[in-house]
């Protein structure tokens, strides 16, 4: 019995013995003085969403899990997720989604006026913003909802060999898309533009803009209504881009980066275009959604955007311009290219009638059956002006006539379609879908009244 207590004793102190060896060998392995240790964090997944193609958001996502600061804050992934801008308030509650990223001013103003922006208070991210001169928007309550993390240029890309095809020469301007020259393919059932719709693009959202700012009410509608007449419309800037490569059409509205893979695709038939006077520079923003499960990671995000490494990923990914001008890019001979021809563009102006204007657009120039009536007409009064029937000022008429902004009926109310109008109901187009509805529904019905009036003042012509 005293045997047996004195060894289970002796093994007793062995396994102390061991156990406080493996302390000692663990401390000395995992503690090393001098040198910094930093705490273990659980894998994160980003959700980003965005109006990115998905090409372009697996690009971005590389080159930020790339990166030391993905690393430091565990981002393991990043989903970026092109959404449509009308579903975005959908991923701002309930953790659904963590970022905003590129986008209009006016979504990025709208979901911060609704509450639906965690304020970005992170003192460094703050600081790096200003020391480069990045847009910093503030709330009513003058807290922080988004920053722009680089600047985009839109204007459109021509097809040389689609245009030459027709003889025609490249558009100096947005209002040389007006001019009837610009008709010939319609004549032959071809089209020369191909045209996003606004509600799924922004570049096809910024051009409506642009063209309302630079022309002005009356004459921006006329000229985006023979745009209107003269375009195959399409689902996506994408697509647009596409076409332009291809030959499919001789031009399309796209942001800068879209003009320089379209150069690439096509073998040089394709180039960018500086329209004259008429490039828009746009803010690129970032935000954090509002109830994000990840407000740490999604700042490390931001926090790489602003930095040297993430202002060049977004200089060569996309051709933006960075507030921070990486070297060794195109960037420094595109600046100068574009630079003399930048609009002054008001996005604040614009945020006030955007959404009323992108669906009238849609429902009088871009809607299929008011955009085949459309080019029915136009068509027609071509054919009377090729025979002779019609001169060059009756054109031009008629033109007035299409593009002049419409008369419309909602229930009992019969208003024209002003800048003021438009101003006083965008906020209800924005949330209102039944009252967008007949909205829509009212503005179509007034365009096939106007344009069936019009074909059969052409046709007692001959």
């Amino acid at each position: 019995m005293g045997g047996f207590m004195v060894s289970w004793r002796l093994l007793l102190a062995g396994l102390v013995v061991v156990l406080v060896l493996g302390l000692f060998l663990a401390y000395l392995f995992l503690y090393r003085p001098g040198v910094e240790t930093t705490t273990q964090r659980p894998g994160v997944k980003l959700l980003i969403v965005t109006r990115l193609a998905p090409e372009e958001g697996d690009a971005l996502k590389r080159r930020f899990l790339a990166s030391s600061i993905a690393r430091d804050y565990g981002i393991v992934d990043v989903e970026f997720r092109k959404e449509d801008v009308s579903k975005w308030p959908l991923y701002s509650t309930g953790g659904l989604g963590d970022l905003f990223f590129i986008g209009g001013y006016a979504v990025y103003k709208d979901l911060c006026e609704r509450g639906l922006l965690a304020p970005i208070d992170d003192a460094e991210v703050l600081r790096v913003a200003e020391s480069i001169g990045a847009y910093i928007h503030r709330g009513p309550d003058g807290r922080v909802c988004f920053i722009a993390v680089s600047r985009t240029i839109f204007s459109y890309t021509v097809n040389s060999k689609f245009l030459d095809k027709y003889g025609l020469q490249v558009p100096e301007s947005w209002d040389d898309l007006a001019k009837p020259e610009f008709s010939k393919p319609l004549l032959s059932g071809e089209a020369l533009i191909s045209f996003p719709k606004p509600s799924k693009s922004t570049t096809a959202a910024r051009t409506l803009q642009l063209i309302l700012q630079k022309y002005g009410w009356e004459l921006g509608w006329v000229i985006l209504t023979m745009m209107g007449a003269n375009s195959y419309i399409v689902e996506s800037s994408e697509k647009a881009r596409d076409d332009v490569a291809l030959g499919i059409t001789g031009l399309a509205p796209t942001v800068l980066v879209y003009g320089i893979r379209a150069e690439i695709e096509s073998g040089g038939n394709a180039k960018f275009i500086a329209a004259k006077n008429g490039v828009l520079p746009d803010i690129s923003p970032v935000a954090l959604a509002k109830d994000t499960r990840n407000k740490e990671a999604a700042l490390a995000f931001i926090k790489w955007l602003l930095s040297p490494e993430g202002q060049r990923a977004l200089a060569e990914l996309f051709y933006y311009l960075p507030y921070i001008k990486p070297e060794d890019t195109l960037l420094g001979r595109i600046y100068e290219d574009v630079s003399s021809n930048i609009f002054n563009y008001d996005p604040e102006e614009a945020s006030r009638w955007e959404r009323s204007v992108i669906y009238y657009f849609e429902a009088a120039i871009a809607d299929p059956d008011t955009n085949t009536l459309l080019k029915k007409v136009w068509v027609k009064a071509l054919e009377l002006y090729s025979r002779g029937l019609l001169s060059r000022d009756d054109l031009l008429r008629i033109q007035g006539e299409l593009g002049k902004p419409l008369t419309l009926r909602i229930i009992v109310e019969t208003r024209d379609f002003t800048r003021e109008y438009a101003i006083e109901i965008n906020k209800s187009i924005a949330e209102d879908t039944l009252f967008r509805d007949k909205f829509m529904d009212s503005i179509k019905r007034a365009a096939i009244e106007r344009y069936n009036s019009i074909l059969r003042e052409l046709e007692r012509i001959g």
